[in-house]
Protein backbone atom coordinates (compact mmCIF):
# COMPACT_ATOMS: atom_id res chain seq x y z
CA UNK A 1 0.00 0.00 0.00
CA UNK A 2 1.14 3.45 -1.32
CA UNK A 3 1.69 5.92 2.13
CA UNK A 4 0.91 9.46 1.92
CA UNK A 5 4.93 10.14 1.90
CA UNK A 6 4.96 7.55 -1.51
CA UNK A 7 2.52 9.42 -3.22
CA UNK A 8 4.22 12.38 -2.22
CA UNK A 9 7.47 11.33 -3.15
CA UNK A 10 5.65 10.10 -7.14
CA UNK A 11 4.04 13.91 -7.46
CA UNK A 12 7.50 15.46 -6.88
CA UNK A 13 9.57 12.95 -8.48
CA UNK A 14 7.52 12.67 -12.23
CA UNK A 15 7.53 16.78 -11.90
CA UNK A 16 10.76 16.55 -12.70
CA UNK A 17 10.52 14.10 -15.35
CA UNK A 18 7.86 15.79 -17.21
CA UNK A 19 10.10 18.50 -18.52
CA UNK A 20 12.46 15.25 -20.07
CA UNK A 21 9.16 13.74 -20.95
CA UNK A 22 10.27 12.29 -24.80
CA UNK A 23 13.67 11.22 -23.96
CA UNK A 24 12.02 9.15 -20.74
CA UNK A 25 9.68 7.54 -23.34
CA UNK A 26 12.91 6.92 -25.92
CA UNK A 27 14.76 6.02 -22.91
CA UNK A 28 11.64 3.13 -21.53
CA UNK A 29 10.99 1.70 -24.89
CA UNK A 30 14.84 1.01 -25.80
CA UNK A 31 14.92 -0.76 -22.58
CA UNK A 32 12.01 -2.68 -23.47
CA UNK A 33 12.95 -3.39 -26.45
CA UNK A 34 16.93 -4.53 -24.93
CA UNK A 35 15.39 -6.49 -22.93
CA UNK A 36 12.49 -8.71 -25.14
CA UNK A 37 13.06 -7.36 -28.80
CA UNK A 38 10.39 -9.91 -29.65
CA UNK A 39 7.94 -7.25 -28.01
CA UNK A 40 8.77 -4.78 -30.71
CA UNK A 41 5.93 -6.43 -33.08
CA UNK A 42 3.00 -5.88 -30.63
CA UNK A 43 3.78 -2.06 -31.40
CA UNK A 44 2.76 -0.24 -34.53
CA UNK A 45 5.35 1.47 -36.21
CA UNK A 46 4.40 5.09 -35.06
CA UNK A 47 6.38 4.88 -32.02
CA UNK A 48 5.37 9.08 -31.18
CA UNK A 49 1.94 7.86 -30.82
CA UNK A 50 2.63 5.15 -28.45
CA UNK A 51 4.78 7.38 -26.23
CA UNK A 52 2.79 10.06 -25.99
CA UNK A 53 0.26 7.44 -24.79
CA UNK A 54 3.17 6.23 -22.10
CA UNK A 55 3.68 10.03 -21.04
CA UNK A 56 -0.41 10.64 -21.00
CA UNK A 57 -1.04 7.56 -18.74
CA UNK A 58 1.25 7.84 -16.28
CA UNK A 59 0.61 11.59 -16.30
CA UNK A 60 -2.67 10.51 -15.67
CA UNK A 61 -2.02 8.23 -12.72
CA UNK A 62 0.46 10.20 -11.03
CA UNK A 63 -2.28 13.25 -11.10
CA UNK A 64 -4.37 10.36 -8.93
CA UNK A 65 -1.48 10.22 -6.60
CA UNK A 66 -1.64 13.80 -6.06
CA UNK A 67 -5.46 13.93 -4.05
CA UNK A 68 -6.01 14.64 -0.70
CA UNK A 69 -6.92 11.33 1.67
CA UNK A 70 -10.33 12.76 1.87
CA UNK A 71 -10.55 13.30 -1.41
CA UNK A 72 -10.26 9.43 -2.13
CA UNK A 73 -13.46 8.90 -1.03
CA UNK A 74 -15.43 11.61 -3.40
CA UNK A 75 -17.13 10.33 -6.71
CA UNK A 76 -15.60 11.08 -9.79
CA UNK A 77 -16.36 10.76 -13.14
CA UNK A 78 -15.72 6.81 -14.66
CA UNK A 79 -13.16 8.70 -16.97
CA UNK A 80 -11.11 10.02 -14.19
CA UNK A 81 -11.29 7.05 -11.91
CA UNK A 82 -8.05 5.33 -11.63
CA UNK A 83 -8.88 2.11 -10.96
CA UNK A 84 -11.94 1.66 -14.06
CA UNK A 85 -9.56 3.33 -16.01
CA UNK A 86 -6.87 0.51 -15.24
CA UNK A 87 -9.15 -2.35 -15.49
CA UNK A 88 -10.30 -1.01 -18.70
CA UNK A 89 -6.38 -0.95 -19.99
CA UNK A 90 -5.73 -4.46 -18.77
CA UNK A 91 -8.60 -5.28 -20.72
CA UNK A 92 -7.46 -3.58 -23.80
CA UNK A 93 -4.09 -5.00 -23.50
CA UNK A 94 -5.31 -8.43 -23.27
CA UNK A 95 -8.21 -8.43 -25.79
CA UNK A 96 -6.78 -5.84 -28.51
CA UNK A 97 -3.12 -6.46 -27.96
CA UNK A 98 -2.57 -9.98 -27.00
CA UNK A 99 -0.41 -8.54 -23.70
CA UNK A 100 0.83 -11.95 -22.05
CA UNK A 101 0.96 -11.36 -18.03
CA UNK A 102 4.25 -12.22 -18.07
CA UNK A 103 5.12 -9.37 -19.69
CA UNK A 104 4.04 -6.83 -16.82
CA UNK A 105 7.78 -8.20 -15.11
CA UNK A 106 9.61 -6.67 -17.91
CA UNK A 107 7.92 -3.49 -18.24
CA UNK A 108 8.27 -3.08 -14.64
CA UNK A 109 11.58 -3.54 -15.17
CA UNK A 110 12.34 -0.95 -18.23
CA UNK A 111 9.87 1.58 -16.14
CA UNK A 112 12.36 1.81 -13.25
CA UNK A 113 15.51 1.71 -15.07
CA UNK A 114 14.00 4.95 -17.46
CA UNK A 115 13.57 6.70 -14.06
CA UNK A 116 16.98 5.70 -12.54
CA UNK A 117 18.17 7.13 -16.04
CA UNK A 118 16.01 10.05 -16.01
CA UNK A 119 16.20 11.11 -12.33
CA UNK A 120 19.26 10.45 -11.86
CA UNK A 121 20.66 10.73 -8.41
CA UNK A 122 17.09 11.37 -7.09
CA UNK A 123 15.69 7.88 -7.53
CA UNK A 124 16.67 7.16 -4.02
CA UNK A 125 16.27 3.67 -2.78
CA UNK A 126 13.33 4.77 -1.24
CA UNK A 127 11.48 6.45 -4.30
CA UNK A 128 12.73 2.92 -6.15
CA UNK A 129 10.25 1.39 -3.49
CA UNK A 130 7.75 3.80 -3.87
CA UNK A 131 7.78 3.57 -7.60
CA UNK A 132 7.49 0.00 -7.05
CA UNK A 133 4.97 -0.50 -4.68
CA UNK A 134 2.53 1.93 -7.23
CA UNK A 135 3.52 -0.23 -10.51
CA UNK A 136 3.16 -3.52 -8.30
CA UNK A 137 -0.52 -2.36 -8.01
CA UNK A 138 -1.13 -0.94 -11.56
CA UNK A 139 0.08 -4.37 -12.92
CA UNK A 140 -2.04 -6.34 -10.59
CA UNK A 141 -5.82 -4.10 -11.60
CA UNK A 142 -4.19 -4.94 -15.38
CA UNK A 143 -3.92 -8.24 -14.95
CA UNK A 144 -7.45 -8.29 -13.22
CA UNK A 145 -9.38 -6.05 -16.32
CA UNK A 146 -7.28 -9.56 -18.34
CA UNK A 147 -9.01 -12.02 -16.72
CA UNK A 148 -11.97 -10.31 -16.41
CA UNK A 149 -12.37 -10.09 -19.97
CA UNK A 150 -10.98 -13.51 -20.16
CA UNK A 151 -14.23 -14.60 -17.69
CA UNK A 152 -16.64 -12.74 -19.65
CA UNK A 153 -15.02 -14.47 -22.95
CA UNK A 154 -15.44 -18.12 -21.15
CA UNK A 155 -19.09 -17.62 -20.47
CA UNK A 156 -20.22 -16.21 -23.99
CA UNK A 157 -18.40 -19.72 -25.11
CA UNK A 158 -20.68 -21.73 -22.24
CA UNK A 159 -23.56 -19.98 -23.58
Amino acid sequence: MLTDQDRKDIVHSWRLVVPIADTAADLFYGRLFELKPEYRKLFSSDMARQKGKLVTMLSFIVKSMDWLADEWQDDVEPEQDLALVVLAMGRRHHDLYHIPDESYGDVGAALLWTLEQGLGDAFTPELRASWTTLYGTLATTMKMGARASKVKMDLGQVA
